[in-house]
């Protein structure tokens, strides 16, 4: 089974900045996908292993929390344990990324 038949929902790309907390440390990283279950960030400034708990501010006042879903060098999958809303998530897809600053 590969990784697109896993998925059970849509993501979107993105290309955000978002606060990350893995282990206690807190960093930025650089939000590659998005949906309702999980995302994709890119982080070189923590040191993660596959099933840490993690949380992403994605929204003022809004934080999802999740776990390492898989790790690939400086590239996390989060699988969140609480469903995102969609009018976060489509808050942060690309087709509207000449709306917000780059």
């Amino acid at each position: 089974m590969g990784l697109e038949d896993r998925r059970q929902t849509e993501r979107f790309p993105t290309r955000d900045v978002v606060r990350i907390i893995i282990g206690g440390v807190e960093a930025e990283a650089a939000m590659r996908n998005l949906s309702t279950a999980g995302c994709m960030v890119e982080c070189s400034d923590i040191e993660v292993s596959v099933g840490q708990i993690c949380e992403l501010q994605l929204h003022p006042g809004f934080p999802a929390s999740g776990r390492v879903a898989w790790q690939l060098g400086e590239a996390l999958g989060i699988s969140f344990h609480q469903p995102v809303p969609k009018g976060i998530v489509s808050g942060y897809a690309l087709d509207d990324w000449h709306l917000r600053r780059a």
